[in-house]
């Protein structure tokens, strides 16, 4: 018994882990704002992810799979190619620009403007709050030094679920990706 208990504090202990923010400049960033967190990314990870999603496409011959982000699920290759390459005629000409994103917006998937991009932000939130790339910022507050990752097991996969050191959600991974696993039942 004591040792189901030991193996039970240790697996939940490794459930959650604490984050440090990175120290970041404010200069050449965009905003994600979600119902209670102001997020801000470096737009040169944009542009790394941008480019490397480049090669990547290329290689598995646009396939929506790329992707986790269920807007992406329907998508021909041919589709895929083609947002791609408006996303990237976008960013090319405005990434000198001010760009601000808010999930209380609505944004078309298909949209000329700045929320063409979103869906790509979307994909990359996670990864960087992971590894602290965002400085993350509870509306009204001063920005957060850390926060927290806990796991979900959602069908067998596993998605994160990112918390403030008060216990409010900043992002939580299964609200964009999860329907793309239950449609490919």
């Amino acid at each position: 018994m004591s040792l189901c208990l030991g193996v039970l504090c240790f697996s939940a202990a490794h459930a959650q882990r604490e984050i440090k923010v990175e120290p970041q400049e404010t200069a050449d960033t965009l905003t994600y704002t979600t119902r209670t967190f102001v997020l801000t990314i470096q737009k040169s990870d944009v542009d790394d992810y941008l480019k490397t999603l480049d090669t990547v496409l290329k290689e598995k011959k646009y396939d929506h799979g790329v992707y986790r982000n269920i807007q992406f699920s329907p998508l021909k290759p041919q589709d895929v190619r083609t947002h791609y390459n408006l996303v990237n005629k976008f960013w090319n000409t405005s990434r000198s620009n001010m760009l601000a994103y808010d999930v209380a917006r609505f944004t078309l998937f298909w949209a000329e403007d700045e929320g063409i991009l979103m869906p790509y932000l979307d994909e990359i939130i996670p990864d960087l709050l992971q590894y602290g790339r965002i400085k993350v910022t509870e509306k009204g507050k001063l920005p957060a030094q850390k926060y927290q990752i806990f796991y979900e097991d959602i069908d067998g996969k596993t998605f994160r679920i990112y918390k403030s050191t008060t216990g409010k959600v900043i992002w939580k991974e299964s609200e964009f990706f999860m329907e793309q696993f239950s449609a490919k039942r």
